[in-house]
């Protein structure tokens, strides 16, 4: 199976419940930006897209500091549209599998390092995780607690999803849904747990400087 040669981060978006009037990507949680994670891990990747949007000005100078061969895309709709959309600016330009990237998660390195390595073993991969937030979108598994069966807003299931995926361009279609809802139709999907939640409210930012002070040692769930 070909290496993955394109990774897309949707940075876009206001984040209005997170409520700090700036980019999310641009947030820092100790003393550095959700951003400078990404760039540091990604440092392998062949391609590196970023969908700007909020302030793009201050998303690109940020980037291109740290990465001067990133693929910047615009998305001047960024008002109207949403991520799934992002991901289509790019991915109607791609012919193969990507990993795709919601710019307001935290990951931790060793887990994030094993997901890749289990995308060279399955064509399609949905990250999922244990580390649960106030809204997030959960994930139900099959018996083996292998694949990914469904997505719910029910606050059940153990695992959440994380927006983080490799998936096929012929998912990501141009229409107002979430990514989940467009990845659906094509469930079962592997999973692969990682250590990672996305940051949409102040009280997921508290819990991204928690799991960093302990070293991702403590699991906290808010319900």
């Amino acid at each position: 199976m070909s290496p993955i040669k394109h990774v897309v981060i949707c940075a876009a978006g206001i984040g209005s419940r997170l409520g700090l009037n700036k980019p999310k990507c641009l947030v820092e949680v100790c003393g550095r930006s959700l951003l400078d994670y990404h760039l540091e891990r990604l440092a392998w990747a062949e391609n590196v897209w970023l969908v700007v949007g909020f302030e793009e000005d201050d998303v690109i100078a940020h980037a291109m500091a740290l990465r001067r061969d990133l693929i910047v895309v615009r998305n001047p709709d960024y008002l109207r549209t949403n991520t799934l959309q992002s991901l289509h600016l790019v991915s109607r330009h791609l012919g193969e599998r990507f990993l795709m990237i919601d710019a307001d998660t935290l990951v931790e390195d060793t887990s994030f390092q094993q997901f890749i390595a289990a995308a060279n073993e399955h064509r399609q991969l949905i990250g999922v995780s244990r580390y649960t937030t106030s809204d997030g979108v959960r994930v139900t598994l099959d018996a083996a607690g292998e694949c990914v069966t469904g997505f719910t807003r029910e606050p059940h299931p153990p695992h959440e999803w994380t927006g983080i995926a490799v998936i096929e361009p012929n998912l990501v279609v141009d229409k107002p849904l979430y990514v989940y809802q467009a990845i659906e139709p094509f469930l079962p999907i592997r999973a692969m747990e990682l250590k990672a939640f996305d940051i949409d409210t102040t009280a997921d930012l508290d819990m991204a400087g928690q799991v960093l002070a302990s070293g991702w040692k403590a699991r906290t769930e808010h319900a």
